[in-house]
């Protein structure tokens, strides 16, 4: 192809048609700037479509991610009613002034079960700004780091603080009033004297504080959580949706 143009210039000069050598010269640097730009613009497409991909990636890792969070939400919220239901039992057991029955060994146990939720925070931890940026939604993206600052700050630090009260009332309310903290393998705590536990004030008011604090500690974090999940989940979907739709 050079070498065919290259023989055409010849031609046109050896005729001594320098005006058609002009208009013929002006129009190979129009073709050859032409291919640039259509080279240029092939290469910027591709670029493009690469970096779709990488936010495609990105958005279902999230997705992924926050599945997980859900899934693991439900199971604690289910376990911590578990636990109001044994705090109940032992409330109006004791108002009632009924007596010791063997069952309440689970209670007294189920009632200070601690489980650690957590929501996963590695696909967040490993994302540079860069990665971030990725995401060409705005909202989206504010959205998410919205949904990992909750992680770290209001839900860690609660689930921390129930921790810290569980593990106080095992050094200063349980240790001297129980066989042992949790006897799991007969899923049990064993009281020392039941009749003095029921005139116990100091265990009486850790029992009929708990609801509240397993409420404002664990079980707001969770359901806020689970919702904010759920609605990032479908905020990801919809956008592969777009991206899709390109």
């Amino acid at each position: 192809m050079i070498k065919f143009f290259r023989h055409i210039r010849r031609r046109l000069l050896a005729e001594s048609r320098f005006t058609r050598y002009l208009l013929y010269a002006v129009g190979e640097i129009v073709l050859v700037v032409i291919g640039i730009l259509i080279a240029l613009q092939i290469n910027n497409w591709n670029e493009q479509r690469k970096l779709r991909g990488q936010e495609v990636k990105l958005l279902q890792a999230f997705k992924n991610s926050l599945e997980s969070d859900t899934a693991s939400f439900n199971a604690y919220i289910y376990e911590y009613r578990t636990i109001h239901n044994s705090i109940h039992k032992l409330q109006r057991h004791i108002k009632a002034d009924l007596p010791y029955h063997d069952s309440l060994d689970f209670h007294f146990l189920n009632s200070t079960a601690y489980w650690s939720p957590r929501i996963d925070q590695a696909v967040f931890a490993t994302v540079t700004s860069t990665d971030l940026n990725l995401i060409r939604n705005d909202s989206l993206k504010k959205s998410i780091v919205s949904y990992y600052t909750f992680a770290k700050s209001d839900f860690d630090m609660k689930i921390a603080k129930y921790s810290s009260i569980i593990d106080h009332a095992s050094r200063d309310v349980f240790s001297t009033r129980f066989d042992q903290l949790w006897n799991v393998n007969d899923r049990a705590m064993i009281v020392h004297d039941y009749e003095a536990l029921k005139k116990d004030k100091e265990y009486n008011y850790f029992l009929n504080s708990l609801n509240q604090q397993i409420y404002w500690l664990v079980e707001w974090p969770l359901e806020t959580g689970e919702k904010k999940a759920e609605e990032l989940i479908q905020f990801i979907e919809s956008e592969l949706g777009e991206i899709e739709n390109r």
